[in-house]
């Protein structure tokens, strides 16, 4: 009877670390998954702005046009949001977003990115992995995710 016993305890036990490594394979380590969570929460941010951002300079009667010039910078924008309340900072770092007026219909944000993006829909959101800049016309503006 002990052997039958012995057998059945190894034979369990691979089973239950077998299958806490196969959750490991299907949704990551809790490590890993942390860390898409930040990278998910600095998509957020940013599409939080560029839609603030676009709603504070463009004429909702003609889309096609200008109301006021872009904020001049993130804590400008961040002052004169009227429907989300603006993250300046990576919530994983605490540093700044960068946002860059490039043109007067386009500017920048930057963020850093612990792990790539590559997925289907909303393309211009994906980003590789490290210090990644999206580049936003107010008069065409991405699509959210």
């Amino acid at each position: 009877m002990k052997p039958i016993h012995a057998a059945f305890s190894v034979v369990m036990s691979l089973v239950v670390v077998s299958t806490i490594a196969w959750g490991f394979v299907l949704v990551g380590s809790p490590i890993s998954r942390r860390l898409e969570r930040f990278d998910e929460r600095r998509l957020e941010d940013l599409q939080t702005i560029a839609r603030e951002v676009q709603s504070m300079v463009v004429s909702l009667e003609d889309k096609g046009e200008l109301s006021q010039p872009l904020p001049a910078t993130l804590a400008e924008a961040a002052e004169k949001a009227t429907y989300q309340r603006i993250n300046l900072r990576d919530p994983q770092t605490d540093e700044p977003y960068v946002y860059t007026v490039k043109d007067e219909t386009t500017f920048e944000l930057c963020a850093t990115f612990s792990r790539p993006r590559d997925v289907g829909h909303a393309v211009f959101w994906n980003h590789p992995a490290g210090t990644h800049c999206f580049t936003i016309n107010v008069l065409n503006p991405p699509r959210p995710l």
